[in-house]
């Protein structure tokens, strides 16, 4: 670097100084540009990376929840189709489905409800749920909490 500046300040400047001193400068400015940025303040859908991502707007209590639930182990799995003919938006009561359902990573509880705080502020689920099927139509779409804690699958909520 400081041959660099000695070069331009002789005016023995060579156009591989030039492109160094342009690359440094776009890192500079790069740089500066990614220490400064901020979301804004009241910003609706800055979902967290540990959550799954939805292009719809959250507000901040539901993200702060599915961020709980997250952290205290709690995943939510999709209803998925079992049957051929089954399909989101199919209301065909002949088609079947595996239902949706909780499951905690930490403790291996599962639960057909969302979890909840007992009175000791831990989330708990309803002790069902689990890998089963059910006859009807398509479930209804996911909570936006639902969608957040899963993976993959279903469909977006509404």
């Amino acid at each position: 670097m400081r041959g660099c500046i000695e070069q331009l300040l002789t005016g023995q400047f060579h156009l591989k100084a030039m492109k160094s001193i342009k690359h440094l400068f776009a890192l500079i400015v790069l740089m500066l540009g990614a220490v400064s940025y901020t979301p804004a303040a009241n910003a609706t859908n800055s979902i967290p990376p540990e959550l799954r991502f939805g292009a719809f707007s959250c507000d901040k209590s539901t993200i702060k929840t599915a961020v709980e639930l997250k952290h205290a182990g709690w995943k939510y799995i999709m209803p998925e189709p079992k049957s051929p003919q089954a399909a989101w938006g199919n209301h065909d009561g002949r088609t079947t489905w595996w239902v949706g359902y909780w499951v905690n990573g930490k403790t291996s509880a599962t639960s057909s409800a969302q979890p909840t705080r007992d009175s000791y502020g831990e989330w708990i689920g309803d002790e069902s749920g689990g890998r089963a099927w059910r006859r009807g139509g398509t479930p209804p779409p996911p909570t936006k909490t639902e969608w957040l804690c899963s993976s993959y699958g279903g469909i977006p909520p509404n």
